[in-house]
């Protein structure tokens, strides 16, 4: 059962940034707020679960969950977080629950926010860096990228590792051995508890490692190299794959 968690100070309260920090393995149980909620982790790794799916949010990705969703969160390392919570009569905002790409300008104008009311006036410097910031929330880049965590204390020890050092080129025997678990084991493992095998599941983890990377312009055969590709054509056959279109489609090549 998930409980509300209020997060306006007043009624007339129409959009409320709040920074939090999180220790290593930090959860917020299941709960929901009467705001949509864009959420952001400027530094570590955040999982959040909800009905809808599950997500793990690296810096330069965020996850809009709308008003009455019920969802958890994890914290997977130190995390600073960033919420912008919005009013849901505010308009042209998701209506499902989706990963976004936080660019560069949409994290200083997160970092920058201040909450605003139907007081403010509309011309104020911070009713103008709130009406910029939701313009970015609206034009952010849909990821369709989630990616799946176990429960089962070898497999989850596996997956933590790779999304660290997604570039690890060990084989699933090597990685075996360093969680004390056969082939056969964690084979059966990935198939039941994530639907996919290693090998996919690696990949997926590598896109999302790749992403920001491409955001922010750093050349495709350097992602590449750096994530344990053999050759950028070889990544961009995997992200095509996967993402539906090309790494050049994110920064440049």
């Amino acid at each position: 059962m998930s409980r509300h968690l209020p997060v306006f100070e007043h009624p007339g309260q129409r959009c409320r940034p709040v920074c939090r920090e999180y220790a290593d393995g930090q959860r917020l149980e299941a709960h929901w707020h009467e705001a949509g909620q864009l959420v952001f982790a400027v530094r570590g790794i955040m999982e959040l679960q909800g009905a809808q799916g599950f997500w793990v949010l690296s810096p330069q990705q965020g996850l809009w969950v709308p008003a009455g969703v019920p969802h958890s969160l994890r914290a997977r390392g130190a995390v600073s977080l960033r919420t912008l919570y919005v009013h849901q009569d505010v308009q042209g905002l998701p209506e499902v629950t989706q990963s976004l790409m936080v660019t560069p300008l949409l994290r200083e104008l997160l970092l920058r926010a201040r909450p605003i009311d139907e007081d403010t006036p509309a011309d104020s410097h911070d009713a103008l860096l709130m009406t910029l910031l939701l313009a970015e929330v609206r034009r952010a880049r849909d990821l369709p990228l989630r990616l799946a965590m176990p429960a089962e204390p070898r497999l989850q020890k596996l997956c933590a590792a790779v999304l660290a050092r997604p570039g690890d080129e060990r084989s699933l025997e090597a990685w075996g051995q360093a969680v004390g678990a056969s082939v056969r084991t964690l084979a059966r493992l990935f198939r039941s508890e994530l639907g996919c095998t290693f090998q996919h599941w690696r990949q997926q983890a590598r896109m999302l490692a790749a992403l920001p990377r491409l955001e922010q312009g750093e050349p495709v055969g350097h992602v590449a190299a750096e994530l344990g590709y053999a050759s950028p054509a070889a990544f961009a056959k995997a992200f095509r794959r996967l993402m539906g279109c090309a790494p050049s489609a994110f920064g440049a090549i």
